[in-house]
Order: structure tokens, then sequence, then C-alpha cells
């Protein structure tokens, strides 16, 4: 009978079902993780220089490959320096797995602030941020905690899940042919039973003179980008997108008109303030998008779809019909349904949209000029970039420009600090992004001030010869 360690099981497990890529910190109470997963033939670390920008650098995995990103660190302050991170991928909802190093179990004293050396009760403190995180206290529970951890990362609203391991557990003998593994409850409703209000919106929309469709990221994480297109050419109607979805439709597509919200292009905007009914899918609606107070929403109605049923009650928000469902089984239905019911033509609408945006483009004759102006400056790097580029942008006027003049082919990419536009984020993004995708070049665009918050990931940069162009924006604030 062979048997192998649980740090071993751990990666062998997660190489089996796809993982490339793991990022670390090496530390005394990992040491048994670490050396698992460096031993793993199939496996590639990456050794960061903090525990919060090796998150984030599985953050941008996730966000590309739309796999589970995985991050080893240790115990004490390994595991509170992650939280920085897990805290971005909460609120992006990405699915990442955190496994941290504990110390041994017989010195784990939960009600005290510290044990052991560099001891700390992180599960405690990270489970109002994770969609999952328990601490493994027997090795042969091993194996149903990461599958429910795995599971749970993926299921309903995506996001970060955490695993902590003793020290004496990591190393401990199991035999993993006698593990009890995790199966998932499911519901087992029909999609139309569960989705009755999608006959009625089909309805609003031909009763509607001006719709519009606002989207999100969920439409890529649900894997419903077909789905999407074919539900734009069915309903004719203009499509906007939320901050990180600005690349889920090609620039040149004919539904398709620019992101919105206050950091939005102003075609886009102008458009959504004209729209007598807005559709959300996917998409959190959030303030920077409709306003202080929704104000985008006043005097329209809004029809919102999204798995989170928090989404759709935040305060003096009240969408007129709220949809709680994966976007893709309502995308499923409401193109079943679409086929059923005669939709209306909304050529006019579209012709209208295309003369907004035509009146506000985003770069001008004015702004070619040195110093060179920040916009055309990403106009730029834009028409040079190649057709499978990744783009990754930083907080303040480098998230800015990037969402407004980057005019996306179909195979280039994204991504960015969603919903905190966080300082500090691109570089170890840009990290994670290139060893995801190899094969495409990583444009990172941030700013002086920004750079600073992460730039010891310089050096991981430098040792692993990513193929990444960083492009620092000089704003003189910092």
């Amino acid at each position: 009978m062979s048997k192998i360690t649980v740090s071993k099981y751990l990666a062998k497990f997660l190489k089996n079902i796809g993982i490339k890529n793991v990022f670390m910190l090496s530390g005394t109470g990992s040491i048994h993780l670490d050396d698992a997963f460096a031993h793993e033939k199939g496996l590639e670390y990456i050794c960061a220089r903090h525990e919060a920008a090796a998150v984030i650098m599985a953050s941008a995995d996730s966000k590309l490959s739309n796999k589970l990103g995985v991050v080893i660190a240790t115990t004490g302050p390994g595991g509170t320096n992650a939280i920085g991170g897990v805290a971005e991928a909460w609120v992006d909802s990405i699915p990442v797995l955190v496994i941290s190093g504990q110390v041994q179990s017989s010195q784990i004293s939960p009600k005290v602030r510290s044990f052991g050396i560099q001891g700390f009760n992180i599960i405690e403190n990270v489970k109002n941020i994770t969609n999952f995180s328990c601490q493994v206290k027997k090795p042969s529970q091993i194996r149903y905690l990461l599958e429910k951890s795995i599971y749970l990362a993926f299921h309903k609203r995506p996001g970060p899940v955490w695993l902590d391991i003793p020290f004496d557990i990591q190393s401990h003998l199991i035999d993993d042919k006698k593990l009890r593994g995790f199966k998932p409850k499911l519901k087992g409703k029909t999609l139309i039973k569960k989705l009755p209000q999608t006959k009625n919106i089909i309805n609003q929309i031909n009763k509607s003179s001006k719709p519009a469709i606002i989207f999100g990221q969920a439409i890529r994480s649900s894997n419903s980008i077909g789905l999407f297109n074919k539900i734009l050419k069915k309903l004719n109607v203009p499509a906007i997108s939320a901050r990180m979805s600005i690349d889920v439709l090609n620039n040149n597509d004919k539904y398709y008109f620019g992101m919105g919200g206050i950091r939005g292009h102003i075609h886009s905007q102008k458009i959504l303030e004209q729209s007598d009914l807005l559709i959300v899918l996917g998409s959190s609606f959030t303030h920077s998008f409709a306003g202080d107070n929704y104000d985008l929403a006043l005097n329209k109605k809004v029809i919102m779809v999204n798995i989170d049923k928090f989404e759709t009650k935040k305060p003096n928000f009240d969408p007129f019909i709220k949809v709680n469902a994966d976007v893709n089984l309502f995308l499923k239905d409401l193109l079943h349904q679409s086929k059923k019911i005669k939709t209306k033509n909304f050529d006019n609408w579209l012709k209208k949209c295309n003369e907004i945006k035509k009146k506000f483009p985003v770069i001008t004759k004015k702004m070619v000029k040195n110093p060179i102006n920040s916009y055309y400056l990403v106009d730029c790097i834009n028409k040079h970039s190649k057709n499978n580029s990744i783009f990754v942008s930083d907080a303040g006027s480098a998230n800015y420009v990037a969402s407004q003049a980057l005019k996306l082919k179909i195979n280039q990419r994204e991504i960015t600090s969603g919903a905190f536009y966080s300082m500090g984020v691109t570089l170890p993004m840009a990290i994670g992004a290139a060893k995801s995708n190899s094969n495409s070049q990583v444009i990172a665009i941030t700013g002086d001030g920004s750079i600073e918050l992460n730039i010891q990931e310089l050096k991981t940069l430098s040792i692993h010869k990513l193929n990444v162009k960083l492009f620092i924006i000089n704003n003189g604030g910092y």
C-alpha cells in the first residue's frame, strides 16, 4: 500500500484538475506545502515578494483562464499579508484558493491572540471575505475539504476560498484511495420553473422604444459569450459594458457601444441617459456606474439579472424586475422564449446610438501634442499591439485612459481592479497574466504612485523574464 503526504496529495490533485501555476512566498509554517508544490512535475511555482501580490497574480491567472487561481502562504504574517489580495478577489468575484500553513495542531489556541511560533487564527479573520474557509483538523478530511473549497469557489457567485493546514498535518501520510470525497446537493428544478419572469421581460422590451443592455463580467465567467452574442442579434439592441467586461465584445461589434459609468465613455453615458429600459446582466450596477443615488435609473425601468440576490436589494435601488439566477441559465431561457415571441425592430434606435457615438469620439486631433496626452498614448499603444495582447491597468488616470481609449480586438483581453480600482495591482497582475498566457504580450499601464505599492515585484518580473511591457504615466503627484 503506497501512501503520500497531505501536501503531495494537494499538489497532485490540483495539477490533475488543470492547474498550471501556483503563486507563493515560502515560509517555515508552509515548508511542506512549498516543497510538495515546487517538486510536482507539470506545476510551475512563482515566488512573489509579498503575499498580497501573490494573490493578485493568482487572480489575474484566474481572470484570464476562467479557472482556479492558487496561492500558498505561510502562517501568521504570511496569511495576514495575503488578506489584502483576498479582499480584492472577493469584491471582483474571482475564484482563488489560498492554502496557508499553520503551527502544530497541539499549539493552536482559538481564543489566544497568537500561539506557537507565528501562529494566528486566520480562518476566523477571513470568513467574511471568502466563499468558504476552513482549517484542516484531520488528514483524512483533505479530499473532502479541498473538493468542497473548489466547488464553492465557483458555485453561485464566484469568489476566493481558504484552507488552513497545521504543520503536522501537512506532512502526515495518507492513503489517497480511502479518502472521502465531496458531493454537492444539486436542486433538480427545471429552467422554465426557475425563471417565470422571462416572458414578461420580452414583453417589456417590446413595449420599450429605447432599450439598452448593460453587461458585466459574469457574461464571461459563466461561459456565456456565445449565448450573449445570439441574444444581441435576436433583440437588436445596444449593449454597454461595466468596467470588468470591456473585453467581452469586439470593439467593432455593431451592438457594442462602449463602457458606461462615471469612468466610462461620454457617448455610452448619453445612450444610457436616453434609454427607457435598462437590462442589467451579470453586473452589480454600482454607484460608480449608476451614480451616487442611482440617478441613471430615474424615470426608466430597470431589469436586473444577478446570481447574488443582495445586489438587487441595495438601499435606494428597486429594479422593476429582479431575476435571481445564473446569467447563463437566464440567457438560455431568454433565447428559448424569444423564438416563440416576435420581438420589436430597433433599427432606428441603433442608428441614433451610432450618431451619438460619432458625435463624442474618445480620441480627437487636439490630443496629438507634446507633452503626450495620456489618451493619445494609449491609442498609440493600442494601434501597435498584437492581436492577442493582454492589457492590464491600475488605479487613477491609468485606469480611466485604458478603459476609455482602448479599442480591443476580438482576441485581446483587458484585466484590472474592477470594484476597488486599487493602486498597485498592475505589476502583480501583469506577472500573473504573463504566466497564464505565455504566448501573449502583456501591456501594463500604471501610474507613478501605483507602481510604488508593489514595486518589489519588478524582481519577480526580472527573474522569470516575462513578456511584459510596462508603461508608467507620471502624474507628478507622488
